[in-house]
C-alpha cells in the first residue's frame, strides 16, 4: 500500500532550479488525494505550516527529532510523498540540540517544500489568528483512518 500511496502521490510538476516560480507556477500545484489525508494527520504530529508574513503563501514543514532507524525510513517515507512540493536543489536538514531539563543531546532531521498557496488551506484549518496551532472544530469530517495512521 505505501509504494501504491507514493505513486498517487507523485505528480508530473518539476521546479525549475530558478530562484522563484511566477504566481501561475504556484497555482498549478494542488493537494489532491491521498495526500489531503496525509497532511491531517502530519499537522497533528510532527508537520506543521509556515507562514512568514500573513499576506504571503505558506510551506509545510516535517521535522523528526528521534533519528532510530525506523523513524528515518518513516522520515524517508513522508519525504517522498512530498517530493514534487520540493525544490530539486532541497536538502534535508540536520540537527543536533541540548535538552536542557535531561542535559541530553538529541538530533532531528527536517525538511520544509516550497511556499505555495495549496498549503495555505492548510495553515488557515490548523492555526488560529494569533499563529497558534489548533485542531480545527471540524476534525471528524477532517480525519480519515489514513490520516489517523500518519
Amino acid at each position: 500500500m505505501i509504494t501504491s500511496i507514493s505513486l498517487i502521490c507523485k505528480q508530473n510538476y518539476t521546479t525549475s532550479v530558478k530562484k522563484r516560480l511566477t504566481k501561475v507556477e504556484r497555482l498549478q500545484f494542488n493537494i489532491k488525494y491521498p495526500l489531503n489525508e496525509i497532511i491531517i494527520g502530519l499537522l497533528l504530529g510532527d508537520g506543521h505550516i509556515q507562514n512568514r508574513n500573513l499576506s504571503a503563501n505558506s510551506r509545510f514543514i516535517y521535522a523528526q527529532s528521534s533519528l532510530r532507524e525506523h523513524h528515518i525510513n518513516y522520515f524517508n517515507h513522508v519525504l517522498e510523498l512530498f517530493k514534487p512540493f520540493i525544490s530539486k536543489d532541497f536538502k534535508a536538514k540536520s540537527k543536533s540540540f541540548l535538552d536542557k531539563r535531561s542535559n541530553l543531546i538529541y538530533s532531528s532531521i527536517s525538511f520544509a517544500t516550497l511556499t505555495l498557496p495549496c498549503f495555505t488551506y492548510y495553515r488557515n484549518l490548523f492555526y488560529d489568528s494569533i499563529n497558534k496551532k489548533i485542531v480545527p472544530l471540524n476534525i471528524k469530517q477532517l480525519l480519515t483512518p489514513r490520516g489517523l495512521a500518519y
